[in-house]
């Protein structure tokens, strides 16, 4: 049976230290929709997106996905294929 989402998430929390980074977000993005999510900064965009990734590893919750992505397999596979988020690469400038 094939889930209907292609990212789907309950209770992922992030920590580092003592610094919550990720809270308790559950997520559910449909196949085929458009999805895109802001924040201030520290607001844990980045660590979400690396939680997502597969790049670390969450502190509790769970993660899927239909690529796999969450768990390490699925990163080797999508560095293979599509790239990495890279923390030290400036943003692009304003237009």
């Amino acid at each position: 049976m094939s889930t209907p989402y292609v990212v789907e998430t309950a209770g992922l929390t992030k920590r580092f230290g003592e610094r919550v980074a990720v809270d308790n977000v559950d997520l559910r993005v449909p196949r085929g929709s458009a999805f895109g999510y802001l924040g201030p900064n520290g607001a844990g965009k980045t660590a979400l997106i690396r939680l997502l990734l597969g790049l670390t590893r969450a502190t509790q919750g769970r993660c899927g996905s239909a690529g796999g992505l969450c768990r390490p397999s699925g990163r080797r596979r999508w560095r293979r294929s599509r790239g990495a988020v890279d923390p030290g690469t400036p943003s692009p400038s304003p237009v």
